[in-house]
């Protein structure tokens, strides 16, 4: 049974440096449930990308690149990365309250809340690419939507006056914050552009180390390029988490919610 009052994480305001921390403390502790549900979303999407884009592997430069498959990549990975990472953000929004998460409450979970992750997450964004920018995949106007849909669960029509529908609840959500939330948005960028990098080059250092082949060739393109990719998405879906968590601690007092809430069904279990 979740218990509101007993929290795996300590509810309260962070600053955005601690919030790093804090997923690498998260990481390490659930380390094994995490890289399992990262193989599960990702494997599938990197598999697909592969065989989609094997024609674009031709060289486009002097220096032979091929520019056209590493854009589509980053492209195809950013649309599908809240998609391949759903999972993970219900496992935390779980492994928050309770000691043990249960796969099939993950897996229903995700089948109930897939028609909304698609509609906003895919339907929505591919054209934003072709006409607006690319850059909207990386940030958006609502960059807590995937935690919205996933962990509070609100309706997509209204079914009655007044209620909180998804699009209601992530403009009261993020009203006001655009100023910390854009300044946050440039500094994951900025650090993810580092660990993708240095993921990049540890894969190629091990690849010229194990097979002697130090020229950019196929595997850089289509092995490590994409990992490179996945991995540093995988620990940027947990740092937003934990960001979710202190804008509603900032915006909403949630953990006077939480204690409210607990008591509530304490007194109501007292009363059965």
């Amino acid at each position: 049974m979740m218990q509101l009052d007993h929290y795996r994480i300590a509810i309260r305001q962070r600053s955005y440096v601690d919030v790093l921390d804090l997923a690498l403390r998260v990481l390490r502790t659930h380390a094994a449930p995490l890289t399992g549900l990262f193989i599960l979303g990702v494997v599938p999407m990197a598999l697909f990308n592969a065989y989609l884009l094997q024609n674009y592997l031709e060289p486009e430069t002097e220096l032979d690149i091929p520019l056209t498959y590493l854009w589509y990549m980053l492209l195809l990975v950013l649309i599908e990365a809240p998609l391949a990472t759903a999972a993970i953000t219900l496992y935390l929004g779980e492994a928050l309250f309770q000691k043990t998460v249960s796969p099939r409450k993950i897996a229903r979970d995700l089948i109930r809340t897939f028609p909304q992750m698609f509609f906003f997450q895919v339907l929505l964004r591919i054209p934003l690419i072709r006409f607006v920018a690319p850059w909207f995949l990386l940030f958006g106007v609502w960059p807590y939507l995937s935690e919205v849909i996933l962990l509070e669960r609100n309706p997509f029509f209204r079914r009655r006056r007044g209620a909180m529908t998804t699009i209601r609840r992530l403009r009261v959500l993020h009203r006001g914050m655009i100023g910390e939330l854009t300044g946050r948005w440039m500094v994951s960028m900025a650090l993810g552009g580092l660990l993708f990098a240095s993921w990049g080059l540890t894969f190629w250092g091990l690849g010229g180390m194990l097979f002697n082949q130090w020229e950019p060739q196929g595997p850089v393109y289509t092995v490590f390029y994409p990992a490179a990719l996945w991995l540093t998405i995988g620990f940027f879906t947990m740092t937003r988490y934990l960001s979710y968590l202190d804008l509603r601690i900032r915006r909403e007092g949630w953990e006077v919610e939480l204690l409210m809430r607990a008591e509530g069904a304490r007194l109501n279990r007292q009363r059965t």
